[in-house]
C-alpha cells in the first residue's frame, strides 16, 4: 500500500512559481540585444509579489532592485549594453540561489540579498517623477499587486452577475456575491488616493442597494451597467499596477457614470389602475382610494444628522478631481434629498422639504455639476442650519432656509458662490451695562456721527474667525481700549482684572461713581474659548485639517484636544 503524497506548503508553491519566473527572465536576458523591457518589469514585479505573499521579504527586496533596473532601461535612463546585460543575468542567477535557500535562510543570506538590491537600485538611478509620485502615496509594489488582483476578481464577479441578471432579472444572489467581492478593496487605506476607484465601488453599491430595496423588475440596461462596471474596474486596477494611478476620465468610467445616472433617475412607469382589469363590463373600481398618510415629522436628531451629511457632501463635491466624478457625487445626494423631501409637517420640516426639492432640481438640471462651488456653498449653509436645529428656534431656522432655497434656485451655470448671509445675532442674557464707546461726562454729544470704522462694523458680522475677530477688535477700539499690545495682554492675564459691580448709570450712560473707562474693564479669561465657543472653534479646525498635513496637522490636533477640554468648562 503506497502512502499518499504530502501536500505542498506555501514555501513549495513559492519555489515553483518563483522558479518559473526566473527561468523566463533568464531566457529573455540571454537573447542579447533589445529584450522586452516591459516583459522584464512585469516578471520582476510578479516575482516580488510572489515573495511578499510567501513572507520572503529579502528576496522581494532583491526582485525590487531588478525591477528598478528594468524600469530604468524602459524609461531610457540607462542603456541596454553588455554591462547592463551581465548585471541583470548575475542578479537572476543570485535570485535562483536565494529561492533554493528559502527553506534554510540565514542572516548572511539577508545581508547578501540587501547588498544586491542596493547595487541594482544604484545602477537604476533616480526613478521617474511618476514612480516617485506613486511611492509618495505609499503604494509599493505589494499594494499595486493587491489592487490588480482584487480588481480582476471584482471584474470577473461583475461579469458573471451581468450574465445572471440578463437571465433572471429578479435574482439577487449574484448581487450578494458582488458585495462580498468588493469588501477587500474597500478596506484598502490608500483607496481614496486612487480616483475613480472609490466612486466606482460606491456607484456599484448604490446600484445594488437600489435593486435590493425596490423589489421590482430592474430595467433591461442593468446587465449592461454591471458589465461596463467590470470593464472600468479591470482597466483602473490594471493602470494602478502598471502606472500607479488610474485615469479618472477613462472611457469606461465615463460610460459607467452615464449608465448609473440613468439607472438611478429611472422610475417605474405609472399606469392607471383601470388599465389592469379585463376589458369587460366590470365591476372594476368600486370606491376611491385613500391617499397614503405623510410620514411623521423628522426629529431633531435626524435633521442634525442630515445637516452633517450635507456638509460632507459639499466638501466631497468641491474636491472631485474630474467632471465625471463630480456628476456621480452630485447624484449620490438623491437619497438624502428624497428623504428630506418626504418629511412630514412642521414649519421647519416644510422648509427642509422645499430646499430638498430645489436641490433635486439643481442636480437634475446639471447646475450641481456646472456650478459646483456655488451649489456646494448653499449646500454647506443648509447643513449648518440643520446642524443647529437641535437647539435653535424653528421659526428663525425656517426663515434662513427660505433664503437658501431662493438662492439655490437662482444659481446660474458657472456662477461663483454667493457671500454667506449675515445671521441675526442670538439674544444675550442680561448683563451689567457696558458702554462702548464710552463718552466722558461733560463731553457727550446728542447724536455722535458714526466713524468709518463703526459703519464697517455694521456690515461685517463678528463671526468666530479672523475677519470677525478684527471686526470685534475695531468695535472695542472705538471704546478707548488703546492700541494692541502684547505686553498689556500678558500683564492683564496675570492680574485678571474683573469688571466692577454695576451701579446705576449716570447721565452719560456710565455707572455713577466710576470713571468712564472703568465700565469697559473685562476679565481677560472671558476672551478664552470655553463651552459652545470651544466647540465652534474645533469645528472650524476640522475643516482646516482636511487641507494640511505633517507638522501643521499635528499642531491642529493638539489645539483640538485643548478645545475639547475647554468645551466642558462653562462659557463666560
Amino acid at each position: 500500500m503506497t502512502e499518499s503524497p504530502k501536500p505542498l506548503g506555501m514555501s513549495d508553491f513559492f519555489a515553483l512559481e518563483a522558479g518559473e519566473y526566473l527561468e523566463r527572465l533568464d531566457g529573455m536576458l540571454a537573447k542579447g540585444d533589445n529584450p522586452s523591457a516591459d516583459e522584464i518589469v512585469r516578471l520582476a514585479r510578479a516575482l516580488r509579489g510572489s515573495a511578499l505573499m510567501a513572507n520572503q521579504h529579502a528576496i522581494a527586496r532583491t526582485a525590487a532592485g531588478l525591477e528598478a533596473l528594468a524600469r530604468a532601461v524602459r524609461e531610457g535612463r540607462r542603456a541596454w549594453d553588455p554591462q547592463t546585460q551581465q548585471i541583470a543575468l548575475r542578479g537572476v542567477d543570485d535570485l535562483k540561489i536565494f529561492v533554493r535557500r528559502a527553506g534554510t535562510w540565514t542572516d548572511a543570506d539577508t545581508a547578501k540579498a540587501e547588498a544586491l538590491a542596493q547595487q541594482l537600485e544604484q545602477l537604476a538611478g533616480r526613478p521617474s517623477a511618476q514612480i516617485r509620485a506613486v511611492e509618495a502615496l505609499g503604494l509599493d509594489a505589494g499594494a499595486r499587486a493587491f489592487v490588480a488582483r482584487e480588481g480582476a476578481a471584482i471584474a470577473g464577479t461583475l461579469e458573471r452577475a451581468a450574465q445572471a441578471l440578463r437571465a433572471d432579472p429578479l435574482g439577487h444572489d449574484p448581487l450578494q456575491h458582488v458585495m462580498r467581492a468588493l469588501q477587500p478593496l474597500r478596506g484598502l487605506a490608500a483607496l481614496n488616493d486612487l480616483p475613480p476607484l472609490p466612486d466606482l465601488l460606491e456607484g456599484i453599491e448604490r446600484a445594488i442597494g437600489e435593486l435590493s430595496r425596490s423589489g421590482l423588475e430592474p430595467p433591461a440596461s442593468v446587465g449592461e451597467l454591471f458589465q461596463v462596471a467590470g470593464s472600468a474596474i479591470a482597466r483602473a486596477a490594471r493602470e494602478v499596477a502598471e502606472r500607479g494611478r488610474p485615469d479618472p476620465e477613462g472611457a469606461d468610467f465615463r460610460q459607467f457614470a452615464g449608465l448609473l445616472v440613468k439607472f438611478m433617475e429611472s422610475e417605474p412607469d405609472a399606469v392607471s389602475i383601470g388599465s389592469l382589469y379585463y376589458s369587460d363590463s366590470g365591476p372594476h373600481i368600486v370606491s376611491r382610494g385613500v391617499p397614503a398618510a405623510r410620514p411623521s415629522t423628522l426629529g431633531k436628531l435626524e435633521l442634525v444628522s442630515h445637516g452633517e451629511h450635507l456638509r460632507q457632501a459639499a466638501d466631497s463635491l468641491e474636491r472631485a478631481p474630474s467632471a465625471t466624478q463630480r456628476e456621480l457625487r452630485a447624484h449620490t445626494l438623491g437619497t438624502t434629498f428624497r428623504a428630506l423631501a418626504n418629511a412630514g409637517g412642521g414649519v421647519l420640516a416644510d422648509r427642509v422639504a422645499q430646499f430638498a426639492m430645489a436641490g433635486r432640481d439643481a442636480v437634475a438640471s446639471g447646475i450641481a455639476v456646472n456650478s459646483p462651488a456655488a451649489f456646494a456653498a448653499e449646500l454647506r449653509r443648509a447643513g449648518d442650519v440643520l446642524a443647529r436645529s437641535g437647539t435653535g428656534d424653528e421659526e428663525a431656522l425656517a426663515t434662513e432656509l427660505d433664503a437658501l432655497t431662493a438662492a439655490l434656485r437662482t444659481i446660474q451655470p458657472g456662477a461663483a458662490p454667493a457671500p454667506a448671509p449675515r445671521r441675526a445675532p442670538a439674544p444675550k442674557p442680561a448683563a451689567p451695562p457696558v458702554a462702548a464707546p464710552v463718552v466722558p461726562v461733560g463731553k457727550a454729544t446728542p447724536t455722535p456721527t458714526p466713524t468709518p470704522t463703526q459703519r464697517a462694523d455694521q456690515t461685517i458680522p463678528e463671526t468666530p474667525d479672523l475677519v470677525g475677530s478684527w471686526a470685534a477688535y475695531q468695535r472695542l477700539a472705538v471704546g478707548g481700549i488703546g492700541p494692541a499690545s502684547l505686553a498689556e495682554l500678558l500683564a492683564g492675564a496675570e492680574r485678571a482684572p474683573v469688571a466692577p459691580a454695576p451701579r446705576s448709570p449716570g447721565p452719560s450712560g456710565t455707572p455713577s461713581g466710576l470713571p468712564a473707562s472703568a465700565s469697559s474693564a473685562v476679565d481677560v479669561r472671558a476672551l478664552l474659548y470655553r463651552g459652545e465657543r470651544a466647540l465652534r472653534r474645533a469645528e472650524e479646525l476640522r475643516a482646516t485639517a482636511k487641507q494640511v498635513s505633517g507638522d501643521a496637522l499635528r499642531e491642529l490636533v493638539e489645539e483640538v484636544c485643548d478645545l475639547v477640554a475647554l468645551a466642558f468648562e462653562p462659557g463666560p
